[in-house]
């Protein structure tokens, strides 16, 4: 339990649930303190003016009509209705003439023009009177009660109830959003967690808000997707180089034996090794060129061009080598205007020619269609236990195993389209294979 409140105090979360509603009633208090300072300033004023003018009434009354006529206003105005008028007119013995009180108040002095406060014993609020002393020493005390005073200490109370609910429900609401937050990161932690120690598919679950924490998990997860990739294709990459790579540089080391144990053979044999080596080259510059694909490092240089006449180049320069092996390549479809890198999708459809020709060996039909282009060739095609892995880099179908080529080509051509948003289809076209690249529209 002690843990767990030091855990929740260190939070920032949790101090920023506390600080922040304490800082609000710090600013709360200022302005109140201003605006009240004005308010009673403002009510003060109002009620000495009150105060003043209704003493400086009864004078003139009492000068004008004399005392009879003092003594009924006074009765009149001391029995109205819930007033808040004080009157008190006494003769020069201090004895009650007329009035609401009945009692010469103690701390007020009977003095002309003598101002004073006191408490109404009967009702217990503060009085702010002013005294009058009329002709054969009777004595008049004017006051009003002190609402002001009372405005103050609602307004007190009222901002003290204010405060009070203000900081419970900003705290409460605080830590209940800061507790939402801190479940959300100790979904991420775990997770990190997880994949930490060796569970490399677990992903952090998203709670479907589709706000920015969930939009933070989705970029995680996309990221965590990228990494797994990233490390799968170098285990495979790994162990394929390395089963690959022996088949050339055994032949490799074997024609450099070769080379002096018979003199007229080393141009062949020299040859023979060079072209070894070009292969082990071509085989690393493809690894190369995928990784930066499945990475991401190649960005796409778009450009808008005609899909048809990309095809074209590229008919143009596979047909003689078709043609050689005795078969045809033609190329249908229609013209198709999209924004793609030229120089990835040509090395594409290079690659699913190379292929058809490869393992097809037959006549080869390229297709141009909105935002595709297929290959077709009308040979044996691929058994079905093997066609989901064929974009798998180093994979070979068991029908190719022997045949040339590291098996990177598919794996190139899915990283590409994938790169312009789209994805690799490969079926058998029953006679034959067909590969289609689809962008995205």
């Amino acid at each position: 339990m002690t843990r767990s409140w030091h855990t929740m105090v260190r939070s920032p979360f949790t101090r920023w649930a506390i600080i922040m509603p304490l800082l609000m009633c710090i600013v709360v208090t200022i302005f109140g303190v201003l605006a009240f300072r004005e308010t009673q300033r403002a009510l003060i004023n109002e009620f000495q003016t009150a105060l003043r003018e209704e003493v400086l009434n009864l004078e003139l009354l009492y000068r004008e009509e004399g005392f009879t006529a003092l003594k009924k206003s006074i009765d009149r105005r001391a029995h109205q209705d819930e007033t808040q008028r004080v009157y008190l007119l006494t003769n020069a013995r201090g004895e009650y003439i007329a009035g609401n009180l009945k009692i010469w108040p103690r701390n007020v002095p009977i003095r002309d023009d003598a101002e004073a406060t006191f408490i109404d014993p009967t009702t217990g609020e503060k009085v702010a009177a002013e005294v009058i002393l009329l002709y054969g020493d009777n004595q008049l005390l004017v006051g009003r009660r002190a609402i002001h005073e009372q405005v103050a200490r609602h307004l007190i109370q009222n901002y003290l109830w204010l405060c009070a609910l203000m900081l419970f429900s900003a705290t409460a609401a605080g830590l209940l959003f800061s507790r939402a937050i801190q479940k959300r990161l100790a979904a991420i932690h775990h997770t990190a967690n997880t994949i930490r120690l060796g569970h490399q598919q677990s992903r952090i679950a998203l709670a479907g808000s589709n706000d920015e924490i969930d939009g933070v998990i989705v970029e995680l997860n996309a990221l965590l997707d990228q990494q797994e990739k990233l490390l799968t294709y170098a285990r495979q990459s790994s162990s394929a180089i390395a089963h690959d790579l022996r088949q050339p540089l055994s032949l490799l080391r074997g024609k450099l034996l070769e080379i002096g144990t018979e003199p007229q053979q080393d141009v062949l044999v020299k040859q023979e090794a060079l072209a070894q080596l070009d292969q082990i080259l071509a085989m690393f510059s493809a690894i190369l060129r995928l990784g930066r694909l499945e990475s991401g490092a190649q960005a796409l240089q778009l450009e808008t061009i005609d899909l048809k006449v990309l095809a074209e180049d590229v008919v143009e320069l596979y047909q003689p080598l078709i043609e050689d092996a005795g078969h045809t390549l033609t190329l249908s479809g229609e013209h198709c205007i999209i924004a793609i890198d030229r120089e990835l999708i040509f090395a594409a459809l290079c690659n699913l020619i190379e292929n058809a020709n490869r393992y097809g060996q037959s006549q080869i039909d390229v297709l141009i269609s909105p935002q595709a282009i297929t290959v077709r060739d009308y040979g044996q095609g691929v058994a079905q236990s093997d066609l989901d892995r064929l974009s798998e880099p180093f994979f070979k179908a068991e029908s190719s195993r022997n045949s040339a080529g590291h098996g990177l080509g598919l794996a190139l051509v899915k990283a590409i389209a994938e790169l312009h948003g789209g994805h690799l289809i490969l079926r058998n076209a029953e006679p034959g294979f067909m590969a289609t690249l689809q962008l995205a529209s």
